[in-house]
C-alpha cells in the first residue's frame, strides 16, 4: 500500500470530475448511439436506470464507507476475501491488455484525420508502428506517478472531453433553433423503439460499455483529498455530467444528420464531418479530430496506472514475482509497468498478422467488453453483503440483469459475419477467450507461494 501522508493528497473534487470525464467519456460512442436515430434516447434512458445509476450508486456508497486505496479490490478483499479480490484485480488488468490496442487505434485514426493523411488507416504495418511509439511514451511518462497522470487526465478531460462534447451540444441544438428545423423527429413513437427493438437490443452492451467505468478513480482514494466525502461529491457530479453529454450529444447530431447517414459513415470523425459540412464549418471534424487525440492520450494513461495499481500493488505477496510490486521514488509501480508495456506491445504485434487494422480493432474490442463487465459481478455481490438496507437489492439486482444481458447480446454476431466457420470462430473466441483468461487467474492464486 501507498503512504497515506498529506503530501500524497494531491486529488480534490474537481480532479475526479476532470479524471472520470477522461477515463469514461467516450465521444466516439455518440455517433454509434446516434445510428439508432430518435430511439437512441430510449437506449441512453435504459442503461442509465438499469446499469449506469445504480452502477454509481454502488460506487459512490462503498467509496464514502471504504475509501480505501485499490477501490474495487479493496471492496471485494473486504467482502469476499482474498481470492475474489485477486480475481477481480486479475481481470482490471487482463481487461486492458486488449483495451489499450483498441483506444490506441482509434487515437491514430483521428490523429491521422487530423493531419490530411487518413489514408494512414490502410498500412497496419505504419498504425502499428504508431500506436507503440504512443503507447511506451505513455508508459516512461507514467514512471512519474500519478501526479503526472492527474495533470495529463485534467488536461484530457477538458481538451479531449468536455470541450468536444459542449462544441457538438451547442452547433447541433444552435443549428435547430436557428433553422426551426430537425434532420430526425422527436416523438413518442420514434423515442420507443418498436419494430427494430429486438435487432437493436445488442446496441444497450455498447451503451453500458459506454457508461461504465465510474469506479476506476477510486482505485486512488488514499491521494483524495478529504476521502470519501470528497470522493462521493465526485462522482455525484461526474455521473451527471457523463450522463447529459451522452444524451444531449447524441441528439444534437440527430437533429443534423439522418439517422441512415451515420450509419453509412466508416466512424466518428466521418460523422462529425458530415455536421461540420451541415452547419457550413467545415473545420468542425478537423478540430474535433485534435481534441480526441488528447483525450484517448488522457484515457490511456488513467487507465494503464489504475489496475496496475489496483492488481500490483495491492494484490498479496507471493502470488506474482515480489519485483512486480516495487515502487520508485514516485510511488510509481515502475517494473508492473514495463511487464504490462511489454505484453501489450506482444498482443499489438500478434494482431498485425490479421489481415486489417479493422480486423485488429474488432477481435480486442470483443475480448475487451466480456472481460471487463465480469469484475462487476463481483462488485455488486460485495455491495450486498457491505451495505445495509432493502434498497441495496433494487440495485443490485438491476445491475446484475444487466450484465447478464449485456454479455450474452455480446454473442449476437455482426452483419458481415454470414458463414458457418466465421460464426464458430466468433463464438468460440468469446467463450474460451473470457474461460481462459478466468483459468489462468484462477490457478496463479491457487499456486501462490
Amino acid at each position: 500500500m501507498s503512504d497515506t501522508s498529506t503530501d500524497n493528497k494531491i486529488i480534490g473534487t474537481k480532479d475526479i470530475v476532470l479524471l472520470n470525464m477522461s477515463a469514461n467519456f467516450g465521444i466516439r460512442w455518440l455517433a454509434i448511439a446516434a445510428s439508432l436515430g430518435a430511439s437512441a434516447i430510449f437506449f441512453w434512458i435504459v442503461g442509465a436506470f438499469m446499469f449506469f445509476i445504480p452502477l454509481t450508486i454502488i460506487a459512490v456508497y462503498l467509496s464514502q464507507k471504504y475509501p480505501e486505496e485499490g477501490g474495487a479490490y479493496a471492496w471485494t478483499n473486504r467482502a469476499l476475501g482474498e481470492r475474489s479480490a485477486f480475481m477481480v484485480a486479475w481481470f482490471y488488468w487482463v481487461n486492458n491488455l486488449f483495451y489499450f490496442p483498441t483506444i490506441l487505434i482509434f487515437l491514430v485514426a483521428n490523429f491521422s484525420y487530423f493531419i490530411g493523411k487518413p489514408q494512414i488507416m490502410n498500412d497496419k504495418i505504419v498504425v502499428t508502428a504508431i500506436v507503440l511509439i504512443v503507447f511506451w511514451a505513455i508508459v516512461v511518462l507514467s514512471f512519474l506517478g500519478l501526479k503526472a497522470n492527474k495533470y495529463i487526465g485534467s488536461v484530457g478531460g477538458i481538451l479531449g472531453s468536455i470541450l468536444p462534447a459542449v462544441l457538438i451540444i451547442v452547433l447541433g441544438i444552435g443549428a435547430f433553433l436557428i433553422t426551426g428545423e430537425s434532420a430526425t423527429s422527436y416523438n413518442l413513437s420514434s423515442i420507443v423503439p418498436q419494430e427494430s427493438l429486438l435487432s437493436n437490443l445488442s446496441t444497450l452492451t455498447i451503451i453500458m460499455f459506454a457508461m461504465s467505468g465510474i469506479e476506476i478513480v477510486p482505485t486512488f482514494a488514499n491521494s483524495v483529498k478529504g476521502g470519501g466525502k470528497t470522493l462521493y461529491k465526485g462522482l455525484i457530479i461526474s455521473a451527471v455530467l457523463l450522463a447529459l453529454f451522452y444524451i444531449l450529444g447524441t441528439v444534437a447530431i440527430n437533429i443534423v444528420i439522418p439517422s441512415d447517414h451515420i450509419s453509412q459513415t466508416s466512424g466518428l470523425i466521418e460523422a462529425f464531418s458530415l455536421l461540420g459540412n451541415k452547419l457550413g464549418v467545415s473545420w468542425l471534424a478537423h478540430v474535433v479530430a485534435f481534441l480526441l487525440t488528447f483525450a484517448e492520450l488522457a484515457a490511456v494513461s488513467l487507465w494503464l496506472l489504475a489496475p496496475i495499481v489496483m492488481f500490483f500493488k495491492c494484490t498479496p505477496k507471493g502470488v506474482l514475482p515480489n519485483w512486480l510490486h516495487k515502487t520508485n521514488k514516485h510511488d510509481a509501480p515502475v517494473n508492473a509497468l514495463l511487464f504490462m508495456g511489454l505484453l501489450v506491445s506482444l498482443i499489438i504485434l500478434a494482431t498485425n498478422l490479421l489481415p486489417s487494422v479493422d480486423a485488429m480493432y474488432q477481435i480486442m474490442i470483443l475480448m475487451t467488453t466480456i472481460l471487463y463487465f465480469i469484475p462487476y459481478l463481483y462488485i455488486v455481490v460485495a455491495y450486498l453483503k457491505l451495505a445495509d438496507g432493502w434498497f441495496k437489492y433494487i440495485i443490485a439486482t438491476a445491475v446484475l440483469v444487466s450484465l447478464a444481458l449485456g454479455i450474452l447480446f455480446s454473442f449476437q454476431p455482426p452483419s458481415d459475419i454470414v458463414t458457418t466457420r466465421e460464426l464458430i470462430v466468433y463464438e468460440l473466441e468469446l467463450i474460451l477467450g473470457p474461460a481462459a483468461f478466468i483459468a489462468v487467474g484462477w490457478l496463479l492464486y491457487k499456486f501462490r507461494r
